[in-house]
């Protein structure tokens, strides 16, 4: 049997000067995920710059697409504050998908395609096929 696709999406910015506290209070919203340059991190190294991300909201089975569109929904709540900060700290919207089934594709409408551009986000997008002969029935 093969597993369920593992996807997921989130806007971030890194940099030197990131304060996560403060850059909530602008955003309006708290991260899912920040630290400040010099935290250590769960291998107890330090890390080497400052991190403030949001992510989707939907759970891991759900398209790509959709996970995009909860990050684009949560960031119009407060849209001049997030291009603000995607402008000052070179922002972006990161999609993650571990595919286990064909269909890595990606179709992004052009309504989604001007939302990015008015955060001025760069869009990364890491897709990883996941089959295995070995792991898969092949009779």
């Amino acid at each position: 049997m093969t597993d369920s696709n593992n996807c997921y999406a989130y806007f971030g910015v890194y940099g030197d000067a990131i304060d996560p506290p403060a850059l909530s209070a602008e955003l309006g919203v708290a991260p899912t995920q920040a630290w400040l340059k010099g935290e250590l991190d769960h291998r107890r190294r330090e890390r080497r710059t400052g991190h403030w991300a949001l992510y989707s909201r939907l759970a891991r089975t759900a398209e790509l697409e959709e996970h995009l569109l909860d990050v684009l929904v949560q960031m119009d709540a407060n849209a001049p504050a997030f291009a603000a900060v995607s402008q000052r700290f070179g922002g972006t919207l990161q999609l993650v998908g571990h595919f286990h089934d064909l269909g890595a594709g990606l179709n992004l409408s052009r309504d989604v395609v001007s939302r990015l551009a008015f955060y001025g986000v760069q869009l990364d997008l890491d897709s990883y096929y996941l089959y295995s002969d070995s792991r898969e029935c092949t009779d």
